[in-house]
């Protein structure tokens, strides 16, 4: 090894040595600058992403508060809609059966004034006129001859039928699902296919007409029948004799 090495370094640091002090003083204040900007950095996104996250934060919370205000409201209109809706159909149901009542009756008034000779039989029966057996799907009412007959109800005249089985007979519609039937009548009926009538109104007379029982012990009489539908039912269940 040279012995004037150590002479050789320390003649340079004598001459040199300010700027070698001076370029680690440099270096240094540069790593210090670099991790402070460094820490700069990392601490700004930290705060920012704290700020981001509060925000988020109070923006989830105000969301919430929205949809539970909208969800309030929502329940709110649709239990009020339901409501609204109940009262509606409690309404029509009170109207229908109002209604009902109004046009449905249980009783007629009687349509002739007798005596009830014959009453409702869906079982067969034996008839003296016919020598048979056969149903009575109505009231045979023992009365004079001429004697006037009346309509049972409010309502509408459906057919006036002038050759049946049962004589002369007029069908009224009273549009409550019930129709009544006067047969036997004498040929020149008060009234006509389509008239109105009311409860009481004389829409013809007893008279002889019918074959099916023109010879029964009872004689004279109007045949009175109720159809509800298209089924023949007991007047009984309408009117009493």
């Amino acid at each position: 090894m040279n012995k004037n090495f150590p002479n050789k370094v320390v003649n340079f640091l004598k001459k040199e040595g300010f700027y070698v002090i001076l370029f680690v003083c440099l270096c240094i204040v540069a790593v210090v600058a670099a991790v402070t900007v460094k820490d700069s950095k990392h601490s700004n996104t930290s705060s920012v992403q704290q700020s981001n996250v509060a925000q988020n934060n109070n923006l989830s919370k105000k969301t919430a508060k929205s949809q539970e205000k909208s969800s309030m409201g929502y329940d709110n209109a649709l239990q009020v809609k339901k409501s609204a809706n109940s009262q509606s159909q409690s309404k029509s149901s009170k109207s229908n059966s109002q209604s009902v009542s109004k046009t449905v009756r249980t009783s007629f008034e009687k349509p002739v004034n007798g005596t009830l000779a014959r009453g409702y039989s869906g079982d067969p029966v034996y008839w003296d006129s016919t020598a048979s057996y056969r149903p009575n799907l109505g009231y045979d009412l023992k009365c004079d001859l001429g004697t006037p007959v009346m309509a049972a109800m409010n309502g509408k005249v459906e057919e006036v039928n002038t050759s049946t089985q049962d004589g002369v007979e007029v069908i009224i519609d009273h549009q409550n699902g019930l129709k009544t039937v006067y047969s036997n009548l004498d040929p020149k009926v008060k009234v006509s296919k389509g008239q109105t009538v009311t409860a009481g109104t004389v829409i013809g007379s007893v008279g002889k007409t019918t074959l099916r029982s023109a010879y029964e012990k009872y004689g004279d009489h109007l045949h009175f029948a109720v159809l509800n539908g298209n089924n023949f039912v007991d007047p009984g269940k309408y009117i009493k004799y």
